[in-house]
């Protein structure tokens, strides 16, 4: 059960997928990853982390001049990700070189929808012999066909 629950979770996390944002300027909420050209200082919490060279997280505001991002993933030069709760980090336009929105991938999702149902229909199907009859008979019981005297 444990393993069709974590199947099932690891399929439905694939379902995305980050496409170009088709406009210059995204909407308030949409969730982006931002790649920026120049190195970002981004402070989570009491710590700094510096080289910032990817942001992902929610479009807080928008304007000509930069994206105000409630970021939940930073990823440094180094390669070190760095999770959080929200914290806005300021992208400067000019910076930014490339800009992608998260979407549902329709192809993805309905193969995650078949392939659990499929696994359904084959839990059930293994499970079905093992749970017995249902009619009630069985052997009888011994002494039963001797009639008496």
């Amino acid at each position: 059960m444990r393993v069709t629950v974590v199947s099932l979770a690891m399929l439905l996390s694939g379902c995305f997928s980050y496409t170009r944002l088709a406009t210059t300027t995204p909407g308030r909420g949409i969730e982006v990853v931002a790649t920026v050209s120049s190195p970002l200082d981004v402070r989570l919490g009491d710590v700094t982390v510096h080289d910032v060279m990817r942001a992902q997280g929610r479009v807080a505001y928008a304007d000509a001049d930069s994206i105000v991002l409630a970021g939940t993933r930073f990823l440094s030069e180094s390669g070190v990700e760095y999770g959080s709760l929200g914290t806005p980090v300021r992208i400067p336009r000019s910076t930014i070189a490339d800009l992608k929105q998260r979407r549902v991938s329709a192809w993805k999702t309905a193969l995650a929808v078949g392939v659990s149902g499929a696994a359904l229909t084959a839990i059930l199907a293994s499970v079905g012999p093992l749970a017995g009859s249902s009619s009630g008979g069985g052997p009888p019981k011994p002494g039963a066909s001797v009639q008496a005297p």
